[in-house]
């Protein structure tokens, strides 16, 4: 869904041609020093790291909880923030269903949220969906 490759350039140190990458694909490292010297900053917008929260969650409060549902609407947003659509698509209906059932048809999350999918599948072309 990314259109170019991402530069290779170390999130922490800025040396170019950096070997790692973290699981979340945003971000490269040069070694386990830099990763580790800059995760305090990049923890709170890997979506790697927030969709294990999601699923730690789940397995807690269960998958119908809307604490489950704020978690994957920030998941989304994260997602399509990145310009990575289909990621943020399957986020934002998972947080569309929680609070449908939670909070009801007519409460303005569920309208916040259906906006978010609108401005998705106008951006990838998807008008009939919108």
């Amino acid at each position: 869904e990314i259109a170019t490759e991402k530069a290779k350039v170390c999130g922490a140190c800025g040396r170019v041609d950096a070997p790692l990458k973290c699981p979340c694909k945003a971000v490269f490292y040069c070694d386990q020093e830099c990763q580790g010297a800059s995760w305090e900053s990049h923890r709170e917008v890997c979506s790697w790291d927030l969709e294990r929260k999601v699923e730690k969650l789940r397995r807690r409060v269960g998958r119908d909880d809307l604490a489950v549902g704020k978690a994957a609407f920030e998941l989304g947003m994260l997602y399509r923030e990145q310009d990575r659509l289909s990621d943020a698509e399957k986020w934002f209906k998972e947080a569309l269903r929680i609070f449908r059932l939670v909070l009801g048809e007519g409460h303005e999350s569920v309208a916040d949220i259906c906006g978010g999918l609108g401005e998705i599948y106008s951006g990838q072309g998807r008008l009939e969906e919108a």
